[in-house]
Order: C-alpha cells, then structure tokens, then sequence
C-alpha cells in the first residue's frame, strides 16, 4: 500500500469496474407468443413453448437474484469504505481501510463466479418451432458472455488477493477492463448476427 494515495476515487476505480451487465436475455412476452388453432396439434406446441418460457424464467429469475446480491455486497463494501475514510485521522487507518475493500470485493466477486457456475446453461428450447434457432443462439451468446466475465473476474479476484502495490492493482483492473469489453464486442456480434426477433416463436415451423 505505500506510495498510494487512498481516496473515495479509489473506490470508485476499484468497484465500478466489477459491476457489469450480466447479460441473461430476458424472455420477454413476444417469446411466449404463439399461433393458436383449434387442432390438438397446435395445442400441444402452445404447451410445450409455454412450459420452455415458464421454465427459462424462472432461470433468468435465479440470474437476476445472483446480480441483485452481487450488487449489493459491492455497495456494502463501497459504503463501509467511505465511512471508514471519513472516521481516519492517519494514513495507516485509509490503508486499511482499502485492504478492508479489496477483501469485501474479492469475496464478492467469487460469491458471484460460483453462483454462475453453479445456474449452468439455460433450458434449452423445443425444437421444430419458429424461435427456436433464435432463441438457442441468444441463449449461447449471453452463456459465453457471462462465463468470460467470470473467468476475468476470478482471474481479477486473484491478482487483487497477490497484489502489493497499487501498480499491481491498476493493472488488474486495466485487465479485467479489457477483458470485459473484449466479452462484450463478441456477443454484441453475435447478437447482430441472429438477426430480427422472431414475430412468433411458439409457432410450429
């Protein structure tokens, strides 16, 4: 910690790089749509997309609370700091302080990154309908997004851990930048690359 000046822009700089999107695709309605008709037939795909839509919700539910509490534990641990700061009258009260942050986001962070690994991929949608294809590749794109962001988070969380100086620490934080918005242009692109959002994916192709 010598030679570096804590400070509230040292929270910030610390903390707000680890607050990413999480990206889970939300099934929204227009997923839960389908072409309805008499026939037993058409009956039993609205079923099975409905059952798919109720089941990847509930999913997406379990992902939200995972960043809802991630979220948390990263403002708690911004909050402390702060009036940790705002009680020091020494330099060696900011300092740990600061150790007392990297330790509150570190814990976060593979709180997190389990938790992720732990939700596993979506459930997949039935195949032979309209979204299918559409859905299974949105699904792809955000799964690969999300475990490249906790692969850099956990590869962050361990440099924060060794870390003992704050040229050290910059660097992990300029590498879990780049690795995030390295995540981010490839799923932006893969999501270009699906196309329009099917106008009835329930409907049987």
């Amino acid at each position: 910690m010598k030679g570096e000046p804590v400070t509230r822009t040292t929270t910030r700089i610390a903390s707000g790089a680890l607050i990413v999107i999480l990206a889970i695709g939300t099934p929204t309605a227009a997923f839960a749509d389908s072409t309805r008709s008499a026939s037993a037939t058409s009956t039993t795909v609205v079923n099975n997309w409905t059952s798919f839509h109720a089941t990847w919700s509930a999913y997406v539910n379990g992902l939200k609370a995972i960043n809802a509490t991630y979220r948390a534990s990263v403002q708690s641990a911004d909050a402390t700091f702060s009036a940790a700061l705002n009680a020091s009258t020494a330099r060696a009260e900011r300092e740990s302080a600061r150790l007392s942050l990297d330790a509150a986001l570190e814990a976060a962070i593979n709180v997190r990154v389990a938790a992720i690994t732990a939700a596993g991929d979506p459930p997949a949608p039935p195949a032979g309908y309209v979204g299918s294809t559409f859905v299974s590749g949105l699904q792809s794109a955000n799964v690969d997004y999300r475990a490249s962001v906790a692969a850099a988070q956990s590869t962050f969380s361990h440099a924060l851990a060794s870390a003992t100086t704050a040229a050290e620490r910059a660097t992990a934080r300029a590498q879990l930048k780049t690795s995030v918005a390295s995540a981010m242009t490839i799923r932006a692109a893969a999501l270009t690359a699906l196309g329009a959002r099917p106008v009835h994916p329930g409907q049987k192709l």
